[in-house]
């Protein structure tokens, strides 16, 4: 059985992906190929990459899969969410303005009518999936979990389909739902609320207030902010004073309220506030449906989930044995998990089908590699051991961009799509940032080997898989201070990619005999874009970014490329990437 999985109709990361009976065989994002971050366009291009990357045509899908409901579909959802809407007005002046003005009718216009699908596949059954049941299914039936387990799936985030937030029980390969929240009760509209009011933008930059919050005091922001809530009941979390976050939270209303919230207070002290507050309404909801469920192991999805310090502290709760975080916890993931869905329900017994690897985007293979060397005009070499020739870079202190193999599927590089370069330099993140134009608070993430990883981080276990797509944090070991100090935040976490060879052999051999000569065992990995761009597609997008931060060295494909030898090449310009 293919399905072809699509999201078309969210307000960011449209996506596309194929589905071979359960198992994911390619996902890609919009933004990728088109190269506009957060690209929320129909996903034409992305649908014509995966079908092209699986060698499928349009005659050979089965089904569709579209990720959200139409209007007509979401009409219970959104009845429940604008009663709480008119509840509100009744007690608070500028949600009621709110909804006197006709904003309330602009609001209720997000929810828009479903795009229609090409041509070429307006022949194909079609399923709609609400959104976070996408994003439940998106994390169970990739999850290593087996079918037999009783597993507990929660989702977060800003708001899709009038929810902000799900609970599942997963059981002998079915989804049942628990409960929903409404917008209105939205954690992931309030952390976007602030990180507006912060000076940055909503939906990209709220890793870099994580990264913040680790320098500031949670207090008092923390106590404003939970004496506006009540933990427990959930469909009415927030009063009215902070449920106006949630409802306009970029413009007017919304920035506001951020700044009557946050008055007095350092940017650093909100950023902590807000990142304590987050963590402590998730883990009540956490915990409390954990008790329901009688579960002790979660599959996680949504924004929300790519907060990799309370993914730490979920797995760090007592009753959490493991957990699991899909690698495309947003809604890029969305066209994965409808397809995921679809799947179950028309499968006789559907099973969780662990996706082994993220590396799910277009190829960049010796072939491709060679005719865009020779087409930009670069000096390059194929090395017989490329691996031990770039560890003596690496060692030297060089910075090598790695481009390779399929492209990472999410919002984290993973090897193929990467920058490596020595831990052991805590000045580099100033440095390498500015070569990318970067503004960042967190340091980089280090990749790590796996038969290495408890000596850096004494919290990591063999079973965390979530820890080998780069989606949680640990306290670091004072070995790992001493080693990776680059790698370590001002709050002695990290955020690791454990790696193994069977994940992706080439990379793992560069940091193997990185290893071998130096005896660290862990390399800076951040991913390979320069500033507001997605992470790079295709070998051209990779030259261009490559020439562009100036970069010692260049892997792409077989091929090792060497700034030194090609400082007669002009650079390419920010227009061109």
């Amino acid at each position: 059985m293919i399905i072809l999985g699509i999201n078309d109709v969210a307000h960011h990361n449209t996506s596309a992906a194929l589905i071979m009976d359960g198992h994911v065989i390619s996902a890609i994002e919009e933004e990728r190929i088109s190269r506009v971050k957060l690209d929320n366009h129909y996903p034409v291009q992305a649908i014509q990459a995966v079908l092209e990357q699986s060698d499928i045509a349009p005659e050979d899908i089965d089904i569709i899969a579209l990720a959200g409901l139409d209007r007509r579909q979401q009409r219970p959802a959104t009845s429940r969410l604008f009663k709480q809407i008119r509840h509100a007005a009744k007690t608070d002046q500028k949600i009621r303005t709110f909804y006197l003005k006709k904003q309330f009718d602009r609001y209720a216009r997000l929810f828009r009518s479903r795009p229609s699908v090409p041509d070429f596949l307006n022949n194909k059954k079609i399923i709609t999936v609400e959104h976070h049941h996408a994003h439940a299914a998106s994390t169970y039936y990739t999850s290593p979990f087996s079918k037999d387990e009783r597993i507990g799936v929660v989702t977060l985030d800003g708001s899709g389909d009038a929810v902000s937030a799900s609970v599942w029980l997963a059981e002998h390969g079915r989804l049942k739902h628990i409960c929903s929240l409404p917008t209105t009760s939205s954690l992931g509209h309030i952390y976007s609320a602030f990180t507006v009011h912060l000076g940055f933008k909503h939906t990209r930059h709220e890793g870099k207030v994580l990264g913040l919050a680790a320098f500031g005091d949670p207090e008092p922001m923390l106590s404003r902010l939970l004496a506006l809530t009540e933990i427990g009941n959930w469909d009415q979390l927030l009063q009215p004073e902070l449920m106006r976050l949630t409802l306009r939270f970029a413009s007017g209303m919304g920035v506001e309220t951020a700044a009557e919230l946050a008055q007095g207070l350092s940017h650093e002290d909100i950023a902590a506030g807000l990142q304590a507050f987050t963590e402590t309404v998730a883990l009540a909801f956490i915990q409390e449906q954990i008790r329901k469920l009688q579960v002790n192991r979660l599959a996680l999805a949504g924004g929300v989930f790519a907060n990799v310090k309370l993914n730490q502290r979920i797995l760090g709760l007592e009753e959490v044995e493991s957990i699991y975080i899909h690698p495309n916890m947003g809604d890029g993931g969305l066209a994965a998990g409808a397809a995921l869905e679809a799947h179950a329900t028309l499968a006789d017994s559907p099973k969780p089908c662990f996706m082994q690897t993220a590396y799910q985007g277009h190829n960049i293979d010796e072939t491709n590699a060679r005719h865009a060397l020779t087409q930009a005009g670069l000096i390059f070499t194929q090395p017989d051991n490329l691996a031990k020739e770039v560890a003596t870079l690496l060692a030297d202190g060089k910075v090598v961009a790695r481009a390779s193999g399929r492209m990472e599927y999410g919002p984290r590089a993973l090897g193929n799509r990467t920058v490596m370069a020595a831990c052991s330099d805590p000045d580099i993140n100033k440095w390498l940032n500015d070569k990318f134009q970067r503004t960042e608070f967190m340091p980089f993430a280090p990749v790590v080997l796996e038969k290495h990883a408890a000596e850096y981080f004494p919290d990591w276990k063999p079973e965390h898989i979530a820890a080998r797509f780069m989606t949680l944090t640990y306290d670091v070991s004072e070995k790992g201070q001493k080693e990776i100090p680059a790698a370590v935040h001002v709050d002695n976490t990290a955020r690791p990619q454990i790696i193994r060879k069977e994940d992706n052999p080439d990379y793992y051999d560069i940091l193997a005999a990185y290893h071998q000569k130096t005896d660290i065992a862990g390399l800076i990995n951040t991913s390979f874009n320069m500033h507001e761009e997605p992470i790079v597609c295709d070998e051209n997008d990779a030259i261009r970014a490559w020439q562009q931060a100036g970069l010692d060295a260049l892997i792409l494909g077989p091929f090792l490329i060497l700034q030194t030898d090609n400082m007669n090449i002009q650079k390419g310009t920010e227009s061109d990437i």
